[in-house]
């Protein structure tokens, strides 16, 4: 007989004895504690455990299987009579393989659900020596092999049944009252069957659909016209010619229908008549439609960002964030070519306009010519404040590769930092240099002008660039003439410098400044003029600037589109036609491309707080779009963006899930992008009507105790029924295939694997048998006898 320990460790308190005083007095407690010390310890020795464990897997997906092979084992040569436990999400102890479990057991082991590790748990609390596990080795809930038990498992696999499954619906959560819904049924099958499928929908039926469905996944398209204003419910029920479980056979889903509002765009014919032709009501207007309240049920853009003020971007952004939706088109002035980086429009956009960092960009060399009179420290921030932070953002964006240079005028002209890298430190001593500018003198543009234009000819830069801003007349003095006295003709010298491959963009801001030579600048230069009359979009104008300015926003040639699989997209031929120009874009993180060119997003969209927005990079109103413009597919995709765009959220919104043997019910209480506290909201279910509690600001939690038999759960305000959020029945009992786990469990715990079913008489085990009772008994009465002892030498 060998003896071993649990905690072998424990014995190295044994030396600490050996510092124990010594003599007669001491000899009963070094006894005492060594034994005691022993039995921490945990002395156990192997002695044979002939009891055995057969745990029968009753669940949907076994059926009857696994007991009609346990009733096939032999089990007449073991010492003891094994002790049956049948088993799906909970364990039940048989009296003999001879007892039918009836309706009522059956359901009290939760059959929907099939847990190993919590049948091998059972098994090993009922001390057995060894068990026999017959499944099929699908578990849906728990970790076997994380769970084993220290005892050997032989394993016994046995079919799963087959089953036809009812996955889930597919259609939109809301819809325009008159609407078509196109909706799918998502079929999951084990064998080739035939299928009935009846939808009814708020109640009444569709046709009944008949078909084949081969072994796998199918998708069943059905599809009904929203009638009524509120909430619809879809429910499915499938039936098929092969015998199966029917726990998953039915499915629900709820759909909200709204009543139309129209759709406002902005610059784009094109749109707006491809979205009437959809059936949609459609209101053309300009920039000065955004104002007050906008009740339209999304928002379509086709302009540049100086069509609107700071406020009605503003303006346009809340209401994205508030629910509202919004797309933005492709044009010569959209995206990065109309100045939307950085304004509150685009960060609600699923697309930045800035490419940074995905473009290969040519060497620039971008010059800044800087109007320093003494007018520039007018305004609250002074207009020179103002431009220095323009002029700093051009610095931020820059590459270290880029060349930059910035000289100001007044009476004279001062390069504040000749043309040179954008480094890092560069870029921190041209910052610097650009902050303590300070104002002086007149206005002489002349002589600046000439050194930025010499300055950038001796550069080889790919890309040269000229941005002057003034908010005075071009001269000094009583009339448009230079330092000689001759006349200057700054669109000559913005000519001859385009001439020479440099390009003039000019801003003009301030009442006093020279518009229309400013303007006659830029045409010239070949570069875009900006009447900033709104000195507070200086920055934005800035920054706008040297985006277009250093890179090839606009994509040419013929380009294939490429169809993404997208829900919104569904039934839509693959083949795209080319398209002939684009707007480059980069895909924001949380964004969704429905059609792409490359790396770049052609039509994308994105949920935004309450909101959603989509971009159309291309221009339907233009040659840009070319063959894309007849593809039969674009008035679907456009108008199933646009309906999506439409979709609002609702006030009280509801999420089912199953948890455990119940279901817990979240509502979300949203109004005007407010969340709505303290209400008294309950939830009716199977007879059961259950309070929810808030949890959080909007949120508010319950939890039904019912088993999910599938139906909606009904969310009430007092009698008011404000929600409604269908039971999805699915469970994962058939999801969840290892067809290797039993294999896995019988060699990680060394046990046998059984291939058919006979005489069933493994090898008796021996289990570690703990002996630290003994021992620590042992030391208790060596205890009590040195206690007595010493009492007794007291009295004497």
């Amino acid at each position: 007989m060998l003896l071993s320990f649990a905690h072998p460790y424990i014995l190295c308190l044994l030396l600490g004895l050996l510092f124990l005083p010594r003599g007669k007095a001491w000899l009963w407690r070094f006894l005492s504690l060594g034994l005691l010390i022993i039995a921490l310890a945990g002395p156990q020795r192997p002695a044979p455990n002939e009891r055995i464990a057969v745990l029968i897997d009753v669940s949907d997906s076994v059926g009857q299987g696994a007991m009609r092979a346990a009733q096939a084992f032999d089990f007449s040569q073991l010492a003891q009579e094994p002790l049956y436990i049948a088993f799906a999400s909970d364990s039940m102890r048989l009296t003999g393989l001879g007892e039918n479990l009836t309706d009522q057991q059956l359901d009290a082991l939760g059959p929907q659900q099939s847990d190993i590790s919590r049948a091998l748990q059972v098994a090993a609390a009922n001390n057995v020596g060894r068990t026999l596990l017959i499944s099929d080795g699908l578990e849906s809930s728990g970790n076997a092999l994380e769970a084993l038990p220290q005892i050997s498992v032989d394993s016994f696999g046995v079919t799963s049944v087959k089953n036809v499954r009812l996955l889930k619906i597919l259609a939109p959560d809301e819809v325009r009252l008159g609407d078509k819904v196109e909706a799918i049924a998502v079929i999951e099958s084990d064998t080739i069957a035939g299928l009935r499928l009846a939808i009814a929908v708020d109640g009444e039926p569709l046709d009944l659909i008949e078909q084949d469905i081969p072994t796998g996944r199918s998708a069943i398209p059905f599809s009904f016209i929203a009638k009524g204003v509120g909430d619809i419910n879809i429910t499915a029920r499938l039936s098929t010619n092969v015998r199966q479980p029917l726990v998953d056979d039915t499915a629900s889903y709820a759909i909200s229908v709204s009543e139309d509002k129209a759709v406002l765009v902005i610059g784009d014919r094109a749109m707006a008549e491809l979205l009437r032709l959809q059936g949609l009501e459609v209101i053309e207007a300009g920039s000065e439609a955004i104002q007050g309240k906008l009740d339209y049920s999304t928002v379509i853009l086709r302009s540049g960002v100086e069509a609107f003020s700071l406020g009605q971007l503003e303006l346009l952004s809340n209401y994205v964030k508030q629910g509202g939706g919004l797309m933005m088109t492709g044009g010569s002035e959209s995206f990065g070519l109309g100045n939307w980086y950085r304004t509150p429009l685009e960060a609600v956009l699923p697309v930045n306009t800035d490419l940074r960092s995905d473009v290969e960009v040519p060497l620039v060399a971008l010059v800044i010519v800087l109007d320093r009179s003494q007018s520039m420290q007018t305004g609250r921030p002074s207009k020179i404040e103002l431009a220095k932070e323009g002029a700093i953002s051009v610095v931020d964006l820059a590459y270290q590769e880029d060349l930059l240079g910035l000289i100001t005028f007044s009476d004279r002209e001062e390069w504040v930092f000749p043309l040179r890298k954008a480094t890092s430190q560069g870029r921190r001593e041209m910052a610097q240099a650009i902050l303590n500018i300070a104002t002086q003198g007149g206005t002489v543009l002349e002589p600046a002008y000439r050194e930025a234009i010499s300055a950038l000819n001796e550069s080889e830069a790919a890309i040269k660039h000229i941005i002057i801003l003034s908010d005075g007349q071009l001269y000094d003095g009583g009339g448009p003439f230079g330092q000689n006295g001759s006349s200057i003709d700054f669109p000559l010298m913005a000519q001859v410098a385009f001439q020479a491959g440099i390009t003039t963009s000019t801003i003009a801001i301030g009442d006093g400044a020279d518009f229309e030579r400013l303007e006659q600048v830029a045409r010239s230069g070949r570069g875009r003029y900006y009447s900033a009359l709104d000195i507070s979009t200086l920055p934005q104008i800035f920054t706008s600037e040297a985006l277009t300015a250093k890179r090839s926003l606009l994509r040419e040639g013929e380009l294939s589109p490429s169809l993404k699989s997208h829900p919104l997209l569904m039934g839509l031929s693959a083949d795209v036609p080319s398209i002939s120009a684009y707007i480059a874009t980069t895909l924001k993180p949380d964004s969704e491309v429905l059609l792409g060119l490359g790396e770049e997003p052609l039509l994308s969209i994105s949920r935004q707080a309450l909101g959603r927005s989509a971009a159309l990079t291309t221009d339907l109103n233009s040659a840009w779009a070319g063959d894309f413009s007849q593809w039969q597919g674009l008035s679907a995709a456009l108008s199933n963006v646009v309906r999506w765009l439409q979709t609002r959220p609702a006030e009280y919104s509801s999420t089912v899930r199953r948890e455990g043997n119940g279901l817990k019910v979240v509502v979300d209480a949203i109004k005007e992008g407010q969340y709505i506290n303290g209400e008294d909201l309950s939830a009716r279910y199977e007879g059961l009507n259950i309070p929810l509690s808030q949890s959080a600001p909007g949120r508010y939690e319950a939890f039904i105790d019912a088993p999910p038999n599938g139906g909606t759960v009904l969310i009430s305000r007092g009698n008011e029924l404000v929600a409604r959020g269908a039971v999805n029945i699915q469970n994962g009992e058939f999801d969840k295939s290892r067809s290797s786990l039993l294999q896995d469990i019988a060699r990680q715990s060394g046990g046998e694997i059984y291939s058919s079913p006979g005489l069933y008489n493994p090898p008796t085990p021996n289990v570690p048998t703990p002996m630290w009772p003994y021992p620590a008994l042992a030391a208790l009465g060596l205890f009590a006898v040195e206690l007595f002892l010493r009492r007794f030498r007291a009295d004497t």
